[in-house]
């Protein structure tokens, strides 16, 4: 039995969790990860970012993306899904609201309290980006590892 999560596994994980890591590269190809609320809808990861960000200017420069979704603190609890891909901006306006939507739902209770203006000023307009695989996720847990 090898320490990679099956397709169900790898659902699971991904589909209740609603933290990950997104990594977008800059112009001269250094990785930059991170941290996202994601959700997935209909089995497709989607991330809001500002329409203002860095990783938004990356994104249009170079569309690949990788999505890590993990879980666990000790070494024996690690799991996880990186989904490799590419990004692009969700622009069916019914289908932005939906996601935006959902992102509100999921992460409501996790809002802070009110930003301060030059922050709330970035995230004043924002867009939806689909996660698109190209290949198959790498995962793992190692919880199934036999010590």
């Amino acid at each position: 039995m090898g320490i990679t999560l099956d397709p169900e596994e790898r659902a699971a994980l991904v589909g209740t969790h609603g933290e990950g890591v997104l990594a977008t590269t800059t112009p001269t190809g250094a990785p930059v990860p991170l941290p996202v609320w994601y959700v997935v809808v209909d089995d497709v990861p989607y991330v809001r970012t500002p329409r203002s960000s860095k990783r938004l200017r990356h994104i249009e420069k170079n569309s690949r993306v990788s999505l890590l979704v993990h879980a666990g603190v000790a070494w024996r609890e690690l799991r996880g899904v990186l989904i490799g891909g590419h990004a692009e901006i969700v622009e069916d306006p019914a289908l932005a609201a939906r996601i935006e939507e959902v992102l509100n739902e999921r992460f409501a209770d996790l809002l802070p309290p009110p930003l301060p203006a030059r922050v709330s000023g970035a995230y004043a307009e924002t867009v939806i980006l689909r996660i698109s695989p190209d290949r198959e996720p790498v995962s793992w847990d190692n919880r199934k590892v036999r010590l």
